[in-house]
């Protein structure tokens, strides 16, 4: 409030928006600070010695202000007229967001269909490219069992015949063990480690799709499936970079929808005769 306030005392202008009933508090080089602009800054439920010092601080701080102004501008008058330019920029700049903000919310098509994601996917693969080693994977962890149990989980787990399989999911069972499936999410393998500590970059190094890994530590083992794997540099499946693709989609239509826009304006403004260039 203070700097909108005091924007407005510095203008010159003002004081025609003023009238008897809105009387000057003080004046600074032909500038004026109103009754009305401390009342903006003076609560009005304040008690009155309160309202009084804060009228007081509040225009002393303004005359201060502007004694400051006025020596900055006879002592670097070229200061000032880079300053006006500056903020005329910035006005016209906000002004020219504001409304191209507003076209974009009224005319800009948001919806991509998954044609269109697939098509830029496959015009732009490279682009995607993964930067680190990503998988899905089932996996299961069992706690303080002995070995002999353990080796039988082992082979009903590595050797993935259907009744092995079977056997193994009804040992889970009455274990109350459970089964931690990704369905169709991916994870990068910090992601994966964060879950399964002994997976190391050994591991990783002979990863594979389609493989079934039991890995250790000291107090649990991991049964991990691997069901994909894609090492880095690879390219990530569409359904993981998806929402990336859609964002760039929508940002090109919007690029091309404010220069379209631009070039509209301008050649209608030349065909009106609203603009020209003097030769």
């Amino acid at each position: 409030m203070f700097v909108v306030l005091t924007g407005c005392a510095l203008a010159a202008g003002c004081a025609a928006e003023h009238d008897g009933a809105d009387p000057p508090v003080a004046r600074a080089y032909g500038n004026t600070l109103y009754w009305s602009d401390l009342r903006q800054v003076v609560p009005v439920d304040a008690a009155p010695q309160d309202s009084a010092t804060l009228a007081r601080s509040f225009v002393d701080n303004w005359l201060r202000e502007q004694v400051l102004l006025a020596s900055a501008e006879r002592n670097l008058p070229e200061v000032r007229m880079d300053v006006e330019a500056r903020i005329r920029d910035y006005r016209n700049s906000l002004i020219i967001y504001a409304y191209e903000q507003a076209l974009v919310e009224q005319k800009l098509d948001t919806v991509v269909t998954d044609a269109q994601l697939q098509q830029h996917y496959e015009s732009n693969r490279k682009d995607f490219a993964l930067r680190e080693d990503i998988l899905r994977a089932r996996w299961f962890k069992v706690h303080q069992v002995d070995d002999r149990e353990l080796r039988k989980v082992q082979r009903w787990f590595t050797g993935g015949r259907p009744e092995d399989l079977h056997e193994l999911e009804v040992w889970l069972a009455l274990k109350g063990v459970s089964i931690n499936d990704p369905g169709p999410s991916w994870s990068t393998l910090g992601q994966f480690a964060a879950q399964v500590p002994p997976a190391t970059g050994e591991v990783w190094a002979r990863l594979r799709s389609n493989e079934r890994l039991v890995l250790a530590d000291s107090a649990d083992t991991y049964f991990v499936e691997v069901l994909e794997h894609r090492p880095a540099g690879d390219e990530p499946p569409l359904a993981l970079v998806a929402e990336d693709i859609r964002t760039i989609v929508l940002n090109q239509r919007k690029v091309k929808l404010i220069a379209d826009m631009r070039d509209d304006l301008y050649r209608q403004a030349l065909a009106n005769g609203d603009i020209h260039a003097e030769h």
